[in-house]
């Protein structure tokens, strides 16, 4: 094994731009960046940054790079699992399609395109989007797991997969639920009936018939009713009205969450609930683990908490660009890079991650032992989540 460099990586990114881009722009790039040190924000299949144009108008550029498909990742991991232990597989002999499964883990020019709401070049690479690129080169000099996330696949399951874990379905995330100002009100659909009253309509009355005492004649028509949850399930049904009503007419009552998974966090969280955790867990898909720290971010950060657990969505770019600048004098490695992918804030150097919530906090979490689990201090500014983030990492440390 190669020590542990990734010169190469940077070197190959910023070939594969050179070849798509004359001189003259190249060079504007460049003292673009001698001039200032954008915030790089790195996302599956694209990273992107905003510069000052003259006249206080931003350009928003964006360096697209091509996914791998997951049949290609699938090869890609196997080959990754069967040579070398998860601690050493950042290193430049991963430049090499043939430890690879033939699969080139580094871009072409080919696989990379440029979009920037400029107008010097509409069409192909301007002096903005190449900044990103040449930005993106030397952050892989340093921090190569960006170059994971990009051609699709987050370097945090890359080591999950190479210890012999899979994601848990909270981990990957269901499917992005909209952002916040435009989440409909929440609606319980009966899907669970241990949990769930399902809803019953009144039979239709039948047809009147002829008095005939030798013949039968049917009642109903159509299948029957769904059965109604049993009778523990009805008291604790009945239990949990009664809370929510007590905590509504005392104002303490929070929504109950973007969906029925934070809402199902709330109800098992409480006395009347925790008999039902284990129909709770398989309604989610979640094992103990997950649900432990679904349960974490609930006592955390209340039923938005245990939304940004669950979910992932779309986060406008100035909000995290604004994070990132609020944490960096906190950081104890200021130099590493910072990465980004969709509501979630990831310092890897120093084991935090800040996820913005549907309540327009950010909830921070730790990863002491791999998976990423809540921690107490949500918090609307980025700087005191991270800060609240620390202080649970020393303390953690304190008690090991």
């Amino acid at each position: 094994m190669s020590p542990r460099t990734t010169d190469v990586w940077a070197n190959t990114l910023t070939a594969a731009l050179t070849t798509s881009a004359d001189t003259a722009a190249l060079n504007a790039a460049r003292r673009l960046l001698a001039g200032a040190q954008p915030q790089l924000n790195v996302n599956q299949g694209f990273a992107t940054a905003k510069f000052a144009l003259p006249g206080g108008r931003p350009a928003r550029a964006r360096l697209i790079v091509e996914e791998l498909t997951a049949a290609q990742w699938e090869r890609l991991e196997t080959a990754l699992a069967a040579r070398t232990p998860a601690t050493s597989t950042i290193s430049d002999d991963l430049a090499d399609p043939r430890r690879t499964a033939g699969i080139a883990l580094l871009p072409s020019a080919q696989d990379l395109s440029h979009h920037c709401t400029c107008t010097e070049a509409p069409s192909g690479p301007c002096t903005h989007t190449l900044a990103v690129g040449l930005l993106l080169a030397e952050r892989l000099r340093n921090a190569p797991a960006p170059l994971f996330t990009l051609r699709g696949r987050p370097y945090q399951h890359i080591k999950k997969r190479l210890r012999g874990t899979e994601p848990t379905a909270a981990a990957a995330g269901p499917a992005p639920v909209p952002s916040p100002a435009a989440a409909p009100p929440l609606v319980r659909p009966a899907t669970d009936h241990a949990l769930i009253i399902p809803a019953q309509q009144p039979a239709p009355l039948p047809d009147p018939a002829d008095l005939d005492l030798t013949t039968a004649h049917p009642v109903l028509t159509g299948p029957p009713p769904p059965p109604l949850p049993d009778l523990g399930a009805q008291q604790a049904l009945i239990a949990d009205a009664a809370h929510r009503a007590r905590a509504l007419l005392a104002s303490t009552e929070q929504s109950t969450g973007p969906d029925t998974g934070s809402d199902l966090a709330r109800f098992t969280a409480l006395e009347h609930g925790a008999p039902f955790r284990q129909a709770a867990m398989d309604h989610l898909g979640l094992d103990v683990v997950a649900m432990g720290h679904l349960t974490l971010a609930h006592t955390h950060g209340g039923p938005a908490g245990a939304g940004a657990y669950l979910h992932r969505y779309t986060v406008d770019h100035d909000v995290l660009a604004r994070a990132q600048t609020d944490i960096q004098p906190l950081r104890p490695a200021p130099n590493t890079a910072v990465e980004c992918q969709d509501n979630h804030l990831t310092d890897p150097a120093a084991g935090i991650q800040l996820r913005y919530g549907p309540d327009g906090r950010w909830h921070p979490y730790l990863a002491p032992y791999g998976p990423w689990q809540p921690a107490p201090g949500p918090d609307a500014d980025p700087a005191q989540a991270y800060r609240a983030a620390r202080t649970a990492a020393r303390a953690h440390r304190r008690t090991r």
